[in-house]
């Protein structure tokens, strides 16, 4: 066990990844939540500021890098989740509902569009655009379909949770041990927000939590898919993860369902197509000759 523990990789992938980030996200849940009962209106948007605060710790000593202008595409990672955080944040305070959607499709756009330009720029103007297309239509549906309206949003949470603990098993098969921390940090501040907001009775997970989440995630997976060289078969699985989640969790709205098995049946079936895609992952893996 100390032999398993005097390894830096395993040091950094626990500390770096998981606990501080996990501290810092609980430290700032626990006061939201507290020091907001008078103003229960900016509890959302301090909760979705502990989720992004607990993401960008873990970024911040795994990556260290907050340069400006980024100066890799994994660069833009912090900038893009502040400026886009900030924007949904508002967006949720506005009286109707379509600044909220066109703030999602505007950042998803943006991101889309910053994200990928180093691979644009070498494409003619009609396949560059159908890219970028393709990639933030994708985008925005699933934001769309994962927050549909300002309801509790704890069943979007888990969804997000599992598709990116399946981003971190997957992303090293393919050599990328970075995302793979990435992802480790976000599931882990995912579950801390999720589990204190279930043991809380009467807390809720509003739409900025979940908006936060689908950004970082977002941004992660197109990493994956374009950087890290993930088959479209594997995108393809993650993608229908997120997209079952989405589908289980609005049909138990629709019925009416309550409880905390409303809030676990998406993540347990989103589960399901999120394990082929990490056994389809592992099938490429042990392809290649299983190393990196």
């Amino acid at each position: 066990m100390w032999n398993f523990w005097q390894s830096s990789f395993v040091r950094s992938l626990i500390l770096d990844s998981a606990l501080f980030p996990a501290a810092v996200t609980l430290l700032m849940v626990v006061a939201a939540y507290y020091k907001t009962r008078k103003y229960p209106g900016w509890r959302s948007t301090f909760w979705a500021a502990a989720i992004l605060a607990g993401f960008l710790v873990g970024y911040a000593l795994t990556y260290r890098d907050f340069s400006f202008p980024p100066r890799t595409v994994l660069s833009w990672l912090p900038w893009l989740a502040l400026v886009g955080g900030t924007v949904v944040a508002i967006a949720d305070h506005r009286r109707y509902q379509w600044w909220r959607y066109g703030a999602r499709g505007l950042i998803a756009g943006a991101s889309a569009f910053v994200l990928l330009w180093p691979i644009l720029r070498q494409e003619t103007v009609p396949a560059a655009f159908l890219a970028w297309l393709t990639v933030a239509m994708l985008w925005s549906v699933l934001w769309f379909a994962l927050t549909p309206d300002n309801r509790d949003q704890k069943p979007a949470g888990t969804t997000l949770f599992v598709g990116a603990v399946g981003l971190a098993l997957v992303a090293p098969l393919l050599g990328s041990i970075l995302l793979a921390q990435f992802g480790t940090a976000l599931a882990v501040v995912l579950a801390v927000a999720l589990v204190f907001s279930l043991l809380m009775r009467g807390s809720r997970w509003d739409s900025p939590s979940a908006d936060v989440g689908v950004l970082i995630l977002g941004n992660l997976m197109v990493d994956l898919r374009f950087y890290a060289g993930a088959s479209m078969v594997v995108m393809g699985w993650l993608l229908v993860s997120l997209a079952a989640g989405a589908v289980v969790a609005g049909i138990l709205q629709h019925r009416g369902h309550s409880g905390h098995w409303t809030v676990l049946a998406p993540g347990l079936i989103s589960s399901l197509p999120m394990a082929v895609a990490g056994w389809m992952a592992l099938q490429t893996y042990l392809a290649s000759g299983g190393g990196y």
